[in-house]
């Protein structure tokens, strides 16, 4: 089957809205927070609504099971699906835009929260729509295409947005988002016939209704736990996952306690719109994107634990630029040195990350295991970042950036007992 050029095309808006969507509640909703004076606690405590990004796969099976009545006939199980969150999350993010961080910040955060959880939801769709439209064995084919539109999409809300804010007020930048999230289901309606291909649904099993709700109970916990049971156990022993699920959420939080000070740590230095959302913004996003190649090339040459340690270790070097920020103040050209060595080597452990939550999906059921390790970043982006803001305000910038250094010592030191314990696994299947 020859992938088309229509086909290619809609894999990139997918990771275009994916990648539209995922700022709007997070990067460019802290930016507004930081230029409307709120304070560090506060921010640092809006992480938290950004937990559906963690648990999305906890409400994933309704949209394979349940199908919308009408919707259904008329467009499919996936794009009723999509264009129902789409409307929405449109109107969600159209009252945010009618709100003010200074006179409604609870109902802000209420609103990002029903903003993340909406667009969570259509990330699991466009997940499943871009695993359903082209062949398992050429999935490799158009990977990269939606990587790019989710780059591109993250670039639009996050550094396009903050530049159009020095023109016009930030409740029209939520109305602009509102109109152009309701607009990607329409597109996509001019592509149907390119969309999936029928497939076998899953039809659920229907329990005995003379079954005692107390033994349906008991027969679908031990069900859950066989499940799960089955779906990790080609991965390792459950020492091994444990320290694995621990080493995903250590690895990747320092950088997930500096993404959410970055914005009042750049505005604090004085740096204005413009020079944040292009040297920032385009320029860190594009130096992640270099990391990344950089990250395919060397791991062609290093084991992945290797790697893991010797990127990891390079971005932890890179956490203390910030504090020569800090000390040397505003300076363009620093700026690009701090933001490019940041995000090179961020883009390296960020892809050897990756590689290895691949590396750890074994079996028939790898794309739940991919899902559920994938969590973990999730947590780690959401929960502890919370206590940035904290920080900062007791102990100042220079403190905050040297404890995110330092905070990057433990997964570092569990890689190679990961590597140990990864070596044992496969000395006792053999």
């Amino acid at each position: 089957m020859i992938i088309t050029k229509r086909k290619f095309f809609i894999v990139w808006l997918l990771g275009f809205m994916s990648g539209f969507t995922l700022m709007i509640s997070g990067n460019t909703l802290n930016f507004w927070l930081a230029k409307e004076n709120i304070d560090l606690q506060t921010i640092g405590v809006f992480a938290l609504i950004s937990i559906p990004y963690a648990i999305n796969f906890t409400w994933a099976p309704i949209f394979d099971t349940v199908k919308l009545p009408i919707l259904n006939k008329l467009f499919g199980k996936r794009l009723s699906w999509l264009l129902l969150i789409q409307i929405l999350l449109s109107s969600a993010i159209y009252v945010m835009s009618t709100l003010s961080p200074t006179y409604a910040l609870e109902l802000l955060a209420i609103c990002g929260f029903v903003i993340a959880f909406l667009a969570s939801a259509q990330d699991t769709i466009l997940g499943a729509m871009r695993t359903e439209m082209v062949d398992k064995n050429r999935q490799g084919e158009i990977a990269g295409m939606y990587v790019f539109g989710y780059r591109i999409g993250m670039l639009a809300s996050s550094s396009g947005a903050i530049y159009i804010s020095q023109y016009v007020h930030w409740g029209l930048v939520y109305e602009l988002f509102s109109v152009i999230t309701i607009a990607f289901p329409l597109i996509l309606l001019l592509f149907t016939n390119d969309l999936l291909p029928i497939k076998q649904e899953f039809t659920p099993k229907v329990e005995d209704p003379n079954t005692k709700p107390a033994l349906q109970k008991s027969a679908l916990h031990r069900k859950m736990i066989d499940f799960f049971s089955e779906i990790l156990k080609p991965v390792g022993k459950p020492k091994y996952i444990i320290f694995v699920l621990i080493f995903l959420a250590l690895y990747r939080l320092p950088d997930n306690f500096i993404s959410m000070m970055i914005n009042p740590f750049l505005l604090h230095i004085g740096y204005d719109e413009f020079e944040i959302s292009t040297a920032g913004k385009l320029f860190g996003t594009s130096a992640a994107m270099i990391g990344g190649f950089l990250a395919s090339y060397i791991m062609k040459k290093k084991n992945l634990y290797d790697s893991l340690l010797i990127f990891g270790s390079v971005h932890a070097i890179a956490h203390l630029f910030f504090v020569l920020q800090e000390l040397y103040g505003k300076n363009l050209y620093m700026l690009f040195v701090v933001i490019g060595f940041e995000g090179v080597s961020g883009g390296m452990s960020m892809a050897a990350y990756i590689a290895f939550i691949a590396s750890l999906c074994q079996g028939k059921f790898r794309a739940t295991q991919y899902s559920f390790f994938s969590s973990m970043m999730g947590f780690s982006r959401s929960i502890f970042p919370a206590l940035s803001g904290y920080i900062v305000s007791s102990f100042g910038w220079t403190v905050f950036y040297l404890f995110t250094t330092i905070a990057t010592l433990p997964s570092l030191m569990m890689i190679l007992y990961l590597e140990k314990l990864q070596k044992q696994n496969s000395s006792e299947e053999k």
